[in-house]
């Protein structure tokens, strides 16, 4: 049985579709534009691992992004913007080094130059999987007093 797609997957999927489309285009013109020391289209595609491994993040997880109920509705709202804007935070970050790491390798290693960097790059983005548990319970416990104690 298949588990229900939550409004966080759906959100992240889209967007993570919207992120490759530029990258894929702009490798094939071989228009690149060089963005925090790496190639564009590198740093989109790891942008785009790194939210397809938000979409892997169990559902259990997922659940953790979202405000606590019992809460009125100005501090839900404001609890989820700070726990979407951490994950965000987080996930531009790691695509940022998996990026670097990513460039780096194909200047001190010639045969990963060029093309191998994009699925190398969406690949590292992934591994940010491993990462995101802890890190929404560690948000989850930041963002949890917003709006006062705990009901």
């Amino acid at each position: 049985m298949t588990e229900p797609v939550s409004t966080l997957k759906l959100a992240v999927g889209t967007f993570t579709a919207a992120v490759v489309a530029p990258a894929t285009a702009d490798a094939l013109r071989e228009a690149e534009r060089i963005i925090l020391g790496v190639p564009q289209s590198v740093l989109l595609v790891a942008m785009a691992g790194a939210l397809i491994g938000v979409l892997l993040l169990p559902e259990k997880d997922a659940e953790r992004m979202a405000a606590d109920a019992g809460r009125r509705r100005g501090h839900r709202w404001l609890q989820t913007a700070a726990r979407w804007l951490a994950l965000g935070v987080a996930v531009v970050g790691y695509a940022i080094v998996a990026a670097w790491i990513i460039s780096i390798a194909g200047y001190v290693w010639h045969d990963l130059a060029g093309a191998p960097q994009l699925p190398l790059a969406g690949l590292s983005g992934v591994l940010i999987r491993r990462l995101l548990p802890s890190y929404v319970r560690l948000v989850e416990r930041a963002t949890g007093a917003i709006g006062g104690e705990r009901p």
